[in-house]
Parts: structure tokens; C-alpha cells; sequence
């Protein structure tokens, strides 16, 4: 059944099926629940989906879509319209439908890109932190890092130190000891500092040993394996009874 449509609250709708544009007035969509018959191709759709006012000036000649009348209680009911519907239509675009999931992979990506990134400029500094180590060896598995460069001196512990007589060699010392590698990457040997003090505490002589002098096997020895000991045997001049301790530090 047709009604007869009132020209005041005019707006502006569009048929989804072939886009032809209707001007439609309040009274008409509540008294058709916003139900409208196109008169170009027959279709009957909702006109509030694509609704929007309308400003100008209808010509003399101009021609009302087809007005529907409500559902009765035995028509079947009009479905509900969701929020993608009402703003996109029922023909979406595919693509449109995952743009949230592609915004989401694409953001995480850069996000992962910058970490890596961070991690890979700073590796020198952050291998020397055992939190960050296991980050940057799994790093430097995948892009080539310089692992040779590699250095954590605070994870190189001693174990053991031995001062005695020397036995051949008079006002002599004979200083022996060893000390591992804490951390789980192959560091260089480090240089090693000896530093004698008095009963007072006063420092009375250190010196600076380099690898080729303290090691025992290897003198051309370059890397510090993670985990396994390494044996120093150090020979110097007996300071005499005013050296009480004895200290060993690593750079």
C-alpha cells in the first residue's frame, strides 16, 4: 500500500543496488519504517543506511521513490542492522572486513622491527648484561654481530690463588691460580692487575700481567671459553715480610 508523501524534512537516500538517488521526507520513512521501493531496478531496501540531508531544490518534475508499507504482524520482521552494516552496506568489500587485523600485524611488525634494531646498534653494550645475552647470541645467529668483540669482564670470576716461594729462583714468588668465564658466550682473555698491600692496607707494588704471561699451556691462546677454567702461573720479586695481601682484578 502507497502513502502520500509530505515535502518538508526533505533528505537525501540512495539505492545500494544501482546507486539512483531519492529524496525522501520524514514523515515518509516513519510511516515506512524506513522501507522504500527504487524505481530504476525494483529493490526495496532500507533508506536510513545511506540517509543524509538534503539542501536543495527539487525540480518540478521530480518523482517520490515508491513509499512501503510497514511489516503486519504476519510479514516477516525487517532484519537488524549491525554497526558495519550501517555505516558500510551490506556489500563490503572484502578487504575492508580485515583492515583492523592488517593494521594490527602491520604495527606489530614495526614495533619488532625497532627491537631488533635497538638490540642489534647497542650489542656491545648489552652483551656485557647477563639479561640481555641470550637476546643478542639469538641476534647474532640469524645477521653477522662481530661476536669476536664481545666482552663482559664482570662475568670473569677467580677461583682459586696460591702465593709460595719460589722453588729455584731466590727472592722469588711463585703465584699460581685460575679463574672462568661466567658468561655464555667466548670472550677475549682479559689482562690481569696484582696488587700487593701491608698490614695497613697501604698498596705497596702492583703490576699488569698480559695473557701471554700468565698462561700456562697456551701463550697464543685469544678467546676465553664460556665455562672452562683456565690455569695462570705468575713468577715475581718476593716484596719481602711487609706484603700481607695479595689482590687480583680483570680488564
Amino acid at each position: 500500500m502507497k502513502k502520500k508523501a509530505h515535502l518538508s524534512n526533505i533528505m537525501e537516500t540512495s539505492c545500494p543496488n544501482c546507486s539512483a538517488r531519492y529524496r525522501v521526507t520524514d514523515n515518509q520513512l516513519q510511516a515506512a519504517l524506513g522501507r522504500v521501493k527504487c524505481g530504476e531496478c525494483g529493490m526495496v531496501f532500507n533508506a536510513l543506511q545511506s540517509l543524509k540531508s538534503f539542501d536543495g531544490v527539487l525540480p518540478t518534475n521530480y518523482r517520490l521513490p515508491e513509499v512501503m508499507s510497514p511489516p503486519q504482524a504476519n510479514d516477516e520482521p525487517a532484519p537488524e542492522l549491525s554497526l558495519h552494516e550501517a555505516m558500510y552496506g551490506h556489500k563490503r568489500n572484502s578487504v575492508a572486513h580485515f583492515a583492523p587485523f592488517f593494521w594490527f600485524i602491520g604495527i606489530l611488525l614495526l614495533i619488532v622491527t625497532g627491537i631488533v634494531q635497538a638490540i642489534y646498534y647497542q650489542r656491545y653494550q648489552l652483551i656485557k648484561k647477563p639479561d640481555f645475552q641470550q637476546q643478542v647470541q639469538t641476534l647474532c645467529e640469524l645477521v653477522p654481530c662481530g661476536e669476536s668483540g664481545f666482552s663482559s669482564i664482570q662475568q670473569i670470576k677467580l677461583l682459586e690463588r696460591n702465593v709460595f716461594t719460589h722453588p729455584v729462583t731466590s727472592n722469588a714468588l711463585m703465584v699460581t691460580g685460575s679463574f672462568v668465564n661466567h658468561a655464555s658466550f667466548a670472550q677475549k682473555l682479559p689482562n690481569m692487575l696484582v696488587s700487593l698491600f701491608d698490614i695497613k692496607g697501604s698498596l705497596i707494588a702492583n703490576r699488569v700481567f698480559e695473557p701471554g704471561e700468565y698462561l700456562q699451556n697456551d701463550k697464543d691462546g685469544k678467546l676465553l671459553e664460556s665455562n672452562k677454567p683456565v690455569q695462570f702461573r705468575l713468577e715475581i720479586v718476593d716484596p719481602g715480610t711487609d706484603a700481607l695481601t695479595y689482590e687480583f682484578e680483570f680488564f
